[in-house]
């Protein structure tokens, strides 16, 4: 038996990285950046044996394969003996916006896809990757907070996409019994990133205040300082896969997830305390982000995960300090940089 993963990217690669630890056979499914043939570079993949390290890589089998494509997809769950899914593949925000019948095809039937394949090949479980784009402004609660009771408000082609997918996801739980939950990820942050950004994905403006100062790259400015962020070490969003995927609980619901909701300024102080030398600024505003003045930002917006913790047991253990000391750590021992030495951190348990 093995799990499949469809897309990888930049979460994609810890997941993989677990599942193997557990000792799951892991069969990755996408085009990962290059062609449908087979042929051209694959960043994905790279990151992804980077994360998982040469010992645990014999596990896993990749599959190069359009998520459009269901007959190959059906066919590589029988072929491997999939019990689970964990189906990640899908087009960006900015691509998404920018190709609204593409993102349609992708995200959209891409996702009916993987649910289709699993139904016909008697799949145990799917966890599917949603976001917090499927909310805005008006889905704020008077506690000030976001939950899993707002009212969904897309503002983007992307958020409006994976709307359109959860109430799918639920219909083929009420009309077939499909076993799948959804996972409504935010800002997720840690090493790795440079794969999302460079496919248009994520928030560059977070380079600056992560990836460059631990690269010894500067002079570095880091807009937000006003804002606060819900801080996502990516080692407990991959945790977080894993556990929705061995519960049987919240088939046909999707789940607010979110890390150590602080202000960005603490964030950039600690990074300064960690990286004294590093040449970084930090502004308010996000025009130095190239947003317009009083631009939404979603991610900035607090949002209550409790119920995920209560119906699967999802719940973050990094806390800010922690998760961004590890993701500085890595990027430096990825570039051969010296160590940094650990500053005292708060691990949440």
């Amino acid at each position: 038996m093995a799990v499949l993963v469809t897309g990888i990217g930049f979460v994609g690669g810890y997941i993989v990285r677990d599942l193997v630890e557990a000792g799951e056979d892991v069969v990755l499914y996408g085009l990962f950046g290059g062609s449908p043939d087979g042929t051209g570079e694959y960043p994905d993949i790279d990151n992804a044996r980077y994360i998982v390290g040469d010992g645990g890589w014999d596990r896993v089998t990749v599959v190069v394969g359009d998520i459009r494509d269901r007959a190959l997809l059906s066919r590589t769950i029988e072929t491997h003996g999939v019990s689970g899914i964990i189906h990640l593949a899908s087009l960006v925000a900015a691509a998404s916006e920018l190709n609204i019948p593409r993102a349609i095809e992708v995200n959209v039937g891409g996702s009916v896809n993987v649910f289709e394949a699993a139904l016909e090949n008697r799949v145990e479980r799917v966890v599917w990757a949603s976001s917090i784009n499927v909310y805005g402004s008006r889905s704020i609660t008077t506690s000030g907070a976001i939950d899993d009771t707002s009212m969904l408000d897309p503002q983007s082609t992307y958020g409006s996409t994976k709307a359109f997918v959860e109430q799918i996801a639920r219909r083929y739980h009420v009309n077939s019994g499909l076993s799948v939950v959804g996972l409504r990820l935010g800002k997720v942050y840690g090493f790795g990133e440079h794969v999302k950004t460079g496919r248009g994905g994520g928030n560059t403006w977070f380079v600056n205040l992560v990836e460059n100062p631990a690269r010894g790259i500067g002079p570095s400015v880091v807009p937000f300082g006003d804002r606060s962020l819900g801080f996502h070490y990516i080692e407990d969003v991959a945790r977080s896969f894993l556990t929705a995927l061995a519960s049987r609980a919240g088939s046909g619901e999707s789940f607010v997830t979110s890390g150590d909701y602080r202000p960005i300024r603490e964030a950039f102080e600690f990074v300064r305390k960690v990286l004294p030398d590093a040449d970084m600024e930090l502004v308010d505003g996000g025009e130095a982000a190239g947003l317009k003045a009083g631009a939404e930002t979603n991610w900035a917006l607090r949002f209550d995960a409790s119920k995920a913790r209560e119906v699967l047991g999802v719940a973050p253990h990094f806390s800010m300090e922690d998760g961004l000391y590890r993701t500085i750590s890595t990027y430096r021992e990825y570039v051969g940089l010296p160590p940094v030495e650990i500053p005292e951190v708060t691990l949440r348990r």
